[in-house]
């Protein structure tokens, strides 16, 4: 009784807001948030850029200052760590995104190593691939998607190639840096092409189908449709939420690219963000938030009709 009293205390130590209430808004409800998995040091989250969960609602964080990855069970307790710092096979230096498949396997894409791994349910090393300057992989239809520096690469799930689109550039349809990619249920694919400051939409097949934003001159410019879009997911009402880092809020739109509701604001109060990075959506609403400057990781509830 004693020791489940402990463990209690500890994971309220590890996931309690500090000293606040939450902020709550008329769209997003806080939760809860992972700080991390203990109170020493190197127990803690350090500038996680990417969060996903797998089909048993596990939550997967790229726990990027640390170079490993961090799960828990969907109530925020800890399970295991994944990876280690290093440059051999399994090993991690710079991990900034992650997705699991419906089997249970884990992808991260470490951007420092120019590599893909591939970890079992456990956390087992099983493979890697090598790919230049990988940022988000993303499984869906029993494909994985990659964004690169400056392409999307489709594979099988094991690593092998199955198409390759785009260029790095300014151009429509090109790509500079970009870090967050989701897949529709009709195979749409949808890019964050972060340095391009833009949504780009491109079909099954890598045929751009429309672009929202542009680049810009320089971060004051006034024409800046995003500060800086990193990290996209769809819902199961096909609704779009990217994080716009520089912004410090998701803006929410359809799957034309029209924007329907921003959420949240710059703060290290819960519920507010800063500079955040990634984002995850479980289900019935539930997202979780790779929330990378406030050292976190942010489980919130958001309802937009």
């Amino acid at each position: 009784m004693v020791m489940t009293l402990i463990l209690l205390y500890l994971y309220y130590l590890i996931s309690r807001p500090p000293g606040m209430p939450a902020v709550q808004s008329k769209y997003m409800t806080h939760l809860y948030s992972i700080y991390g998995y203990g109170t020493k040091d190197d127990e803690l989250l350090y500038r996680p850029t990417d969060v996903c969960f797998d089909d048993e609602g596990n939550i997967y964080i790229a726990d990027t200052g640390r170079a490993r990855v961090l799960k828990f069970r969907s109530g925020g307790q800890f399970l295991r760590k994944i990876g280690r710092k290093g440059a051999g096979p399994g090993e991690l230096m710079e991990p900034v995104g992650i997705t699991t498949s419906k089997d249970g396997k884990l992808y991260v894409a470490d951007k420092a190593l120019s590599k893909v791994v591939i970890y079992d349910r456990g956390g087992h090393y099983l493979s890697e691939f090598k790919v230049m300057v990988p940022f988000k992989p993303y499984v869906a239809n029993g494909k994985l998607y990659l964004s690169t520096y400056g392409h999307v690469i489709v594979y099988d799930l094991k690593g092998h190639v199955l198409a390759k689109w785009g260029h790095q550039g300014r151009a429509e349809g090109d790509m500079d840096s970009p870090s967050g990619l989701t897949v529709g249920k009709d195979g749409s694919v949808f890019i964050s092409d972060t340095l391009n400051l833009r949504l780009e939409a491109f079909s099954r097949d890598g045929d751009l189908l429309w672009v929202k934003g542009k680049p810009a001159q320089d971060i004051k410019a006034a024409d800046r449709t995003f500060g800086l879009p990193c990290g996209i997911v769809m819902d199961d009402k096909n609704l779009l939420y990217l994080i716009d880092a520089f912004d410090n809020t998701i803006k929410v739109l359809n799957t034309k690219g029209a924007q329907i509701a921003t959420l949240g604001k710059q703060g290290s109060r819960e519920g507010e963000l800063n500079l955040p990075s990634g984002i995850a959506y479980d289900q019935d609403g539930v997202f979780a938030i790779a929330d990378k400057f406030n050292d976190r990781v942010q489980v919130v509830k958001i309802t937009v009709e």
